[in-house]
């Protein structure tokens, strides 16, 4: 519903320089981040993860930065990249990262990651079976077939698994508990 109309729309057929200049600029910074940030990151993650017995507490919480701030740059950049060649050839793509380290919950955090995946499961996945309408079991159920889908859309194994498991018990929690703490202390 967002792209084929613009693909469809001869006005975007048109070289427009502005559009080209702005997407080079996105993309660069992408790959600047990507090459110049992720990829040094990785380096130091690689070393750290092949000598995990010889990590002291500095180098592990080193390591442990590293592979955030990996992570983090690694999607920022592609997402830039994406936006750049997108824009480039005169098409404007939803953003899909909006600074996600700035979250103040993790609700928040997955509503600036991977914003365009949080979009699909919530519209073609949370919203079908009922969201949150039906009582707080029906929406924790609900949670739960949505963070199992998204480890599954992440790898087909175990630790993706366990890792959408993992997001779907801090959302729980969050939405269980925490919730009615920050309401009372704003």
């Amino acid at each position: 519903s967002e792209l084929i109309p613009q693909l469809q729309d001869p006005e975007r057929k048109k070289v427009l320089f502005t559009h080209l200049g702005q997407g080079l600029y996105a993309f660069s910074l992408g790959l600047a981040k990507k090459v110049l940030i992720a990829d040094t990151l990785a380096k130091v993650v690689s070393v750290g993860y092949a000598n995990i017995p010889e990590l002291n507490t500095f180098s592990t919480i080193l390591v442990m930065l590293s592979y955030s701030l990996q992570i983090y740059f690694d999607f920022s950049g592609y997402c830039d990249m994406a936006l750049g060649i997108a824009r480039m050839l005169n098409l404007d793509l939803p953003v899909n990262f909006n600074s996600p380290y700035k979250a103040v919950s993790i609700t928040d955090f997955w509503d600036r990651w991977h914003m365009t995946l949080t979009r699909f499961f919530t519209k073609y996945v949370y919203i079908p079976l009922g969201a949150s309408r039906h009582g707080k079991v029906r929406m924790l159920f609900n949670m739960f077939v949505v963070w199992s889908l998204t480890g599954l859309w992440h790898g087909a194994g175990w630790n993706f698994i366990l890792w959408g498991m993992y997001y779907f018990a801090l959302l729980m929690i969050e939405k269980l508990f925490l919730l009615r703490f920050f309401e009372k202390y704003p």
